[in-house]
């Protein structure tokens, strides 16, 4: 009974969540979050096969197996798929040759995998369900079964190599996206992603114990209770990647262009400061300290360089060059420090007062700021 209920855990999880994500998309007809429904479709289908293996509906294990095949090669490029809608100005899902990439391995996997099944006798199929999937012994196997089993393991090089390429262009996208909004928004919150970079650790982490399982087997599992670690960590973890999907409404395609532009401009910006990054930088710690502006909430980097009357492009080299802080941190930093003032000054004033007249939007976004800057 425990054993069955860990095994269709993940299912329910994915059940939920997908019915969850169809109701938001329903309401904003997002493209990521069509992207991260699709994702939840295929890790859906993914474990109600994961469900009639280890519940040993041998009946359904031919045609299970080739789904498995499939929605194991497709669950990782779809994620990435999700992340590039948020973080590409031209997301991948725009670019053909990406899809064909990645998408023609899994379909080609499973019409070869399909098609095996469908040629081998009862007894071959027997042989292979009993001796590969349950036992992994493929050196046992010998004729069409022993080719099933090779193409198995040439699934498992495939996905090992599509985990790597999802960890590597995933963070690269995410670090990109976030070093923008955080040069060009004092208020990242909504914006930013915030919990994404933390999932996508727990994700590598899933990931490399995925990529064991894949290459060991599932079978080590079968009819052991151990079958509960796995469960519970990818339950929680479709959980949290769906949650955090649904969080997200701010992506590049909200920044203009020109903006982009000018953030990328200033990662080759020199360590010394020019003098007129000294002159800009002089004039906005002027500005600050009398005028107090990041005190205005939502404040943007636009408004400020309007007010010092230069351009953005030259208020980024500024802050880069003299203070090496982003838009973001500068703000903040001073928002902070007056925050610290006041509390030194009223120290019964509640911290929600305290936290509203420094200019922030929320608690937790003052919290965390706080934490960053006695860190």
């Amino acid at each position: 009974m425990i054993y069955e209920i860990f095994t269709s855990l993940p299912l329910m999880v994915c059940v939920v969540m997908v019915i969850q994500l169809t109701l938001t998309y329903r309401k904003r007809m997002d493209k990521a979050i069509r992207w991260l429904l699709r994702w939840a479709i295929a890790t859906l289908l993914l474990y109600s096969c994961h469900f009639i293996f280890f519940n040993h509906h041998i009946d359904l294990l031919p045609f299970s197996d080739t789904i498995y095949v499939v929605q194991n090669l497709t669950v990782y490029p779809l994620f990435l798929l999700y992340i590039s809608e948020i973080t590409d100005r031209i997301p991948l899902s725009q670019q053909k040759s990406f899809l064909w990439l990645v998408f023609t391995p899994p379909i080609m996997a499973g019409i070869v995998v399909g098609c095996l099944y469908g040629v081998m006798d009862a007894g071959e199929t027997k042989a292979f369900i009993t001796n590969y999937l349950y036992h992994g012994h493929e050196t046992s196997l010998s004729g069409l079964p022993l080719v099933q089993g090779w193409v198995h393991i040439i699934c498992h090089i495939i996905f090992a190599i599509q985990v790597i390429i999802v960890i590597v262009r995933g963070f690269r996208r995410i670090r990109r996206f976030n070093k923008t909004v955080q040069q060009l928004y004092a208020d990242t919150e909504n914006r930013e992603i915030q919990s994404i970079p933390t999932i996508l650790i727990l994700f590598i982490a899933t990931s490399l114990v995925s990529t064991i399982v894949n290459v060991i087997g599932r079978q080590m599992f079968v009819d052991n209770i151990i079958i509960a670690l796995p469960s519970v960590v990818f339950s929680a973890l479709i959980f949290a990647l769906s949650w955090v999907g649904m969080q997200q409404n701010f992506s590049m395609r909200d920044i203009p262009e020109e903006q982009e532009k000018e953030t990328e401009d200033t990662e080759q910006i020199a360590d010394t400061p020019s003098s007129t990054s000294i002159l800009i930088y002089e004039r906005l710690e002027t500005m600050m300290n009398e005028q107090q502006a990041f005190l205005q909430k939502d404040l943007l980097l636009n408004d400020v360089a309007k007010q010092l009357g230069t351009n953005r492009t030259y208020l980024l080299q500024a802050l880069s060059s003299c203070a090496h802080m982003t838009f973001k941190e500068y703000i903040n930093h001073k928002r902070i420090a007056y925050a610290e003032q006041l509390m030194e000054e009223n120290p019964l004033t509640p911290k929600t007062e305290i936290a509203a007249r420094s200019g922030y939007n929320s608690m937790s976004s003052f919290y965390r700021n706080l934490g960053l800057y006695h860190s």
